[in-house]
């Protein structure tokens, strides 16, 4: 009977260390899993801050190219009214003769 009871210790015994090793290990993966998330989160940051900075540098070349193609569309406008200023400035003097004679 000393023996069944020995024997009912041992195998208590056994099955606690068991539940203990499966413990010990179930906390591992678990730790093991976050460890995983928190490397793919940081890596999926590091990457969208890459993508992020690729769109911001592709956005300013843009912008710029804009502004740079309305300054020349601008300076475009502004020198055909130089010119037409120039080929029409005595019609236009004589305009202004006129209706200050008119008065």
């Amino acid at each position: 009977m000393n023996e069944v009871i020995m024997g009912l210790y041992e195998i208590e015994e056994q099955a606690g260390k068991i539940m203990e090793r499966a413990h010990s290990r179930r906390q591992e993966m678990i730790d093991e899993n976050k460890k995983r998330m928190k490397d793919a989160e940081e890596e999926l940051e590091g990457e969208l801050e890459g993508r992020l900075t690729i769109l911001r540098s592709q956005l300013e070349e843009q912008a710029q190219e804009e502004i740079t193609r309305l300054a020349a569309r601008n300076q475009e406008q502004v020198d055909q009214m130089n010119e037409n200023y120039q080929k029409n400035l005595n019609q236009y003097a004589q305009e202004i003769v006129k209706r200050i004679t008119e008065v």
